[in-house]
């Protein structure tokens, strides 16, 4: 199962985190819109999450983070994705309506 978790900027490990969602590859790809160009870095690594800007960095931003090792990607057939950490563009907000939004 693939996992989607929420990432601070600035986030060196994930001691304390947990996932808030996990489900399918092809359902977390759907629930958050990612693209095989929004992988950020292998699975083993924290991505180095900034956005520039430092008014936004300071300010605690979270991410919506696409967890998938391997086996999750599996299935994926041979569209460009590898294992590794993607970022969403939705929000917390964003994520949150669109969970509800999908039938379980």
């Amino acid at each position: 199962m693939a996992e989607i978790w929420y990432l601070g900027i600035g986030t060196q490990t994930l001691e304390g985190l947990e996932p808030r969602h996990t489900a399918p590859f092809d359902a977390c790809v759907d629930l958050l819109g990612v693209t095989p160009d929004k992988w950020e870095s292998p699975p083993d690594a924290i991505p180095d999450l900034k956005t520039g800007n430092p008014l936004v960095d300071d300010s605690g931003y979270i991410y919506v983070m696409l967890k998938a090792n391997e086996d999750d990607i599996s299935g994926a057939g041979d569209k460009g994705w590898k294992p590794g950490w993607y970022r969403s563009a939705l929000t917390i907000v964003g994520l949150e309506k669109n969970v509800r939004k999908k039938p379980k």
